[in-house]
């Protein structure tokens, strides 16, 4: 049974379409020039990747790409909104990546999901909360990407 036959979140997600970019934070590559060459800082070694967000909870993203990454990897990310000139920067760590149903072997897609850690200098573990007016649970991350719960139900 695969992962997509079973629910398993927690919060409720909500469809995007957002560019993002992303950079694992600590691959075996960036630790190991990082430890013998102290001198280079690990964002100028790691590689930026690009993909497009799907869906977003209130504390996670699942974004395709054509980078297959490991469980447990942890990325920064970029996660860019339309007509917005300044990202909304998030880390967090991956809970999965798996090959796109149906994707052809030579372009390589990847779906990857992450669990959040922090957005900007906000600790996401410590800003979800629930709107009593909405029903509905909110945090930083979906207050970051959309505004306040209020706003897009105008």
């Amino acid at each position: 049974m695969g992962k997509f036959d079973i629910e398993r979140r927690k919060y409720p997600r909500y469809d995007t379409e957002l560019k993002v970019y992303f950079q694992v934070k600590y691959d075996i590559k960036t630790r190991v020039e990082f430890e013998v060459v102290e001198s280079i800082h690990p964002d100028d070694v790691a590689h930026k990747y690009s993909g497009l967000c799907n869906n977003v909870s209130a504390e996670g993203l699942c974004f395709a790409s054509k980078k297959r990454l490991e469980k447990g990897d942890i990325l920064l990310i970029e996660v860019y909104e339309p007509a917005v000139k300044n990202p909304v920067r998030m880390e967090g760590h991956v809970r999965w990546s798996e090959r796109l149903p149906g994707d052809d072997e030579k372009e390589g897609a990847f779906h990857t999901g992450v669990q959040l850690i922090s957005v900007g200098n906000k600790l996401v573990s410590d800003s979800v909360y629930f709107d009593k007016k909405y029903k509905v649970m909110w945090s930083a991350v979906l207050e970051s990407l959309f505004g306040t719960f209020a706003a897009i139900k105008k």
